[in-house]
């Protein structure tokens, strides 16, 4: 079953919905859905919490996609958010991280948008690619 969602906000709260409608265990501790984007490296530490129990493979993507937003690497970590976010069994503090990691990379990319920055306008696009599957 494939859902389509019009917006980042739409599409994270119907994540964590959704999961938390399925009975997901918590972690150490909560990672909830911010009301405004993060700063960077707070979801990226996000990130790193709520996958630590993850299987290696997951665990490395999201390693990868944290570091990517602590060093501003945009398409990187558009790219493993994606992958991500195509796993179909994420918990939901993992739904909740992934949720605000990508808000808090969309609103870095505006603002580097804005500011003319090609690395943000490229990684821009393909986060909007991205929500369109």
């Amino acid at each position: 079953m494939k859902v389509s969602c019009s917006s980042s906000v739409a599409c994270g709260l119907s994540l964590v919905l959704f999961l938390a409608v399925s009975g997901c265990s918590k972690a150490d501790k909560e990672i909830t859905v911010a009301a405004t984007p993060p700063p960077p490296k707070e979801a990226a530490s996000q990130l790193q919490q709520a996958f630590t129990g993850a299987n290696a493979e997951v665990k490395q993507t999201a390693k990868v996609a944290s570091e990517a937003l602590e060093t501003a690497n945009y398409e990187q970590a558009v790219q493993s958010l994606t992958v991500i976010k195509a796993r179909e069994n994420l918990t939901l503090q993992q739904g909740t991280a992934v949720y605000n990691s990508e808000m808090a990379l969309e609103a870095k990319l505006i603002a580097g948008v804005q500011a003319g920055d090609p690395n943000a306008i490229r990684a821009y696009e393909l986060l909007k690619k991205s929500k369109r599957r």
